[in-house]
């Protein structure tokens, strides 16, 4: 007996041994729109999802087709439907070898990572290589970019919401992938008719195989002395007390090891950073009737970093770390053609925003306390359907609350940022809906957001050294108002679709760190040195996808603006953000050869990064002086890559389906630019100026076998 899952009019899921019937009473992408009523049915199976989901939606994202996802490249062995929303359009990756997902213009720290519901500060393994989400254990996926319905809250640009193990197995699943990058295994079972659970293991292995024979195809040996490895675990359960109630528990932990053998334009040697995500959660949901259902989340998550590095023939030591304890209740009532959710949720975090320490003076060190704030939202959102028009109403009050720092000394005296201050903020959105006929719409959204802590990025050599800044008396709260719009067309039986979309954005409050490393030993809060400032951002982002036959793929392509303007930066002018990317081209095409063989490519192209570096230089009294014409008005050379995957299907053989595939990251062996940099040398009265470039990820093959037994 099988047990399928379709996102279409009905949704089968397993329960145990029995299986249940969801009854979806409007075309939505809000997975939270569902009642349940449990009984029997017999064995059925069913499509994947409703094809013209991306179409009837309010919301200004998708939910993601995971089994379609993980038919793109392999690429280095791993088929990661998170990593695949880089080729989804208004997602642009900073740079080769980065963690860093700007959406639209926005900042790194402003995407909202859930893992069923738990937040994740850092998505990604490897600076963005790899993503900290098992590809064996990811059931959903959704991506909101605009439209985003009150329930979310806490983050300005997006919300991606990875859900695992929804759909407990029959019987138990072994699956992995041994590969000459990285490895998985993972175990699906279940003990009962109530009980199942899940468990899951990763690590990397780059530099003891993959670095090794770089070298010997003779790749530059100064990139095969650098280290990149990982690791991650998971484990998780569903437990089943009876009809319609559910708990379920997750767990996660991972752990990341680079070590940059030596940027020597910048005196770095021996640098290393480790750094980490630990994430703990349950959910209690419950069906009361057809029309009434609750969901309840307890969640931990936490971060920590930890870096070395010598500069300028000193020693330095960097820690942060972060820890936030969560409580949300969501409540979903049916109501005729209304489907109404409300909710509430709390939560306490304490953020160390930086220690830094030097081996060569004891006393020179950074003395900085906690941050420690509670915060809370209630929401309430209203999503009904009249003829063709679907509205998403909705409004969230949030309220933060810093609390007064703490001091064992009873004679220090407690500055203003230190003691306790509180903000309100209060969040309309709004999405609308227009079939113009039964295969186009066009969608409307407008929202307003709000976040109260920031990751705040200290020093731009690549590696993530970045500060957590919390709102206070200094450093108010960040905010957003976004307006989006677009047109969205089904053609040909929905073989093709296309798009069209305009966005405009305005933030207030945006940080940026205002001094030097040296500064960070001279003062006593961070918040003084943190300039804020506005920014905003536009552009039109375009979509082709060809969606069924032996080739299928799609191409987007999005045209942006993005602006800063703080009064402590530039003489107070406008200038172009650091994320600005004028133009984000990514591709991707699957060929079906045979059954057994299907080969896939993907493509990105963006127009560089902005970098404020000198344009010219002069010699006064023996000394270098540089001249700057403005503020980021250096471009980095335009990011290219080109990756490549064959995958073969093997024949099954003692109830194991497995495939050998080949990978290749970087095919044409690209120098994406990691950090650019100037340098000024003086010999004997002889003086050169340069700026030059690094790069740390060269072409990667990689093949991997993949293996899944029932």
């Amino acid at each position: 007996m099988r047990y399928f899952l379709t996102f279409s009019m009905l949704l089968f899921c397993a329960i145990g041994f029995a299986q249940t019937k969801y009854q979806v009473l409007k075309d939505t992408t809000d997975s939270s729109s569902i009642v349940h009523k449990v009984q029997e049915i017999p064995e059925i199976e069913v499509s994947s999802k409703n094809p013209l989901s991306n179409i009837k939606s309010s919301s200004g994202g998708v939910f993601i087709d995971v089994p379609k996802l993980k038919k793109l490249p392999s690429i280095l062995g791993d088929s990661d439907p998170f990593k695949a929303l880089q080729y989804m359009g208004g997602i642009s990756q900073a740079s080769d070898a980065s963690a860093n997902i700007h959406v639209r213009g926005g900042e790194n720290d402003q995407n909202l990572i859930l893992l069923n519901g738990s937040p994740v500060e850092n998505p990604t393994h490897i600076l963005g290589l790899f993503s900290v989400f098992n590809p064996d254990l990811i059931d959903q996926m959704q991506y909101l970019k605009a439209g985003i319905p009150a329930e979310y809250g806490g983050r300005l640009s997006s919300v991606i919401d990875v859900k695992n193990f929804i759909n407990p197995p029959f019987s138990t699943e072994l699956s992995g992938n041994i590969g000459l990058i990285a490895s998985r295994l993972s175990l699906k079972s279940h003990i009962g008719n109530r009980f199942s659970y899940y468990a899951a293991a990763r690590a990397s292995y780059i530099q003891y195989v993959v670095m090794p024979l770089l070298l010997k195809l003779g790749v530059d040996p100064q990139l095969t002395q650098n280290s990149f490895e990982y690791y991650d675990i998971n484990a998780g359960f569903n437990y089943y007390f009876g009809t319609g109630t559910k708990l379920s528990a997750h767990y996660y932990k991972g752990q990341d090891m680079i070590q940059i053998a030596e940027l020597s334009q910048f005196s770095f040697e021996g640098n290393s950073s480790r750094w980490g995500n630990h994430v703990l959660g349950m959910q209690l949901s419950h069906v009361f009737s057809n029309q009434f259902s609750m969901l309840h989340h307890l969640n931990f998550s936490g971060f920590d970093l930890n870096s070395t590095m010598n500069w300028l023939a000193n020693d330095y030591r960097i820690n942060t770390d972060k820890k936030a304890y969560n409580y949300k209740a969501d409540f979903i009532y049916l109501a005729g053609n209304h489907n109404i959710k409300t909710g509430l949720e709390t939560s306490f975090e304490k953020q160390l925003p930086i220690t830094i320490r030097t081996g060569s003076n004891d006393s020179l060190q950074t003395n900085f306390r906690y941050n420690q704030f509670v915060s809370g939202a209630v929401y309430l959102r209203d999503e009904w359907e009249t003829g063709p028009l679907l509205l998403n109403v909705g409004i969230r009050t949030s309220l933060y609350h810093k609390l007064q720092a703490y001091t064992s000394s009873d004679d220090y005296e407690l500055s203003a940022i230190d003691k306790a201050k509180s903000f309100l903020g209060l969040e309309p959105r709004l999405s609308a809906r227009l079939m113009l006929d039964d295969k186009s719409s066009v969608k409307l959204s407008a929202g307003k957001h709000y976040q109260y802590n920031n990751r705040v990025q200290l020093i731009n050599f690549g590696l993530p050294i970045e500060i957590f800044v919390a709102a206070s008396s200094v450093t108010r709260p960040s905010s957003l108002w976004h307006f989006s719009g677009g047109y969205f067309r089904s053609l040909y039986d929905n073989h093709w679709e296309i798009s069209a979309e305009a966005y405009y954005k305005s933030f207030s409050n945006l940080l940026e760190y205002g001094g030097t490393l040296s500064d960070l030993f001279s003062v006593t809060a961070i918040e003084q040195l943190m300039y804020a400032g506005k920014g905003y951002a536009y552009g039109t982002e375009l979509m082709l996808r060809k969606n069924f036959g032996k080739i299928a793929g799609w191409i987007n392509y999005t045209l942006g603006w993005n602006y800063r303007q703080f009064d402590d930066i530039n003489d107070g002018k406008r200038y172009l953000a650091s994320n600005d990317r004028r133009h984000d081209v990514s591709a991707i095409v699957m060929y079906n050869i045979t059954p057994r063989w299907n080969v896939s490519a993907t493509f990105v192209y963006a127009t560089g990064n902005r970098l404020n570096l000198p344009r010219s230089w002069y010699i006064i009294d023996d000394k270098v002086v540089l001249e700057f014409s403005g503020y980021n008005a250096f471009k980095m050379p335009d990011y290219h890559r080109l990756d490549v995957s064959l995958t073969y299907k093997l024949p099954q053989w003692q109830n194991i389906d497995s495939e050998l595939n080949l990978s290749i990251y970087n095919l044409y062996n690209r120098a994406n630019p990691f950090e650019v940099h100037y340098s000024t040398k003086t010999e004997e009265n002889n003086y050169d100026y340069k700026i030059a470039m690094t790069y740390l990820t060269p072409i990667l093959p990689s093949i991997s076998w993949t293996f899944h037994l029932k």
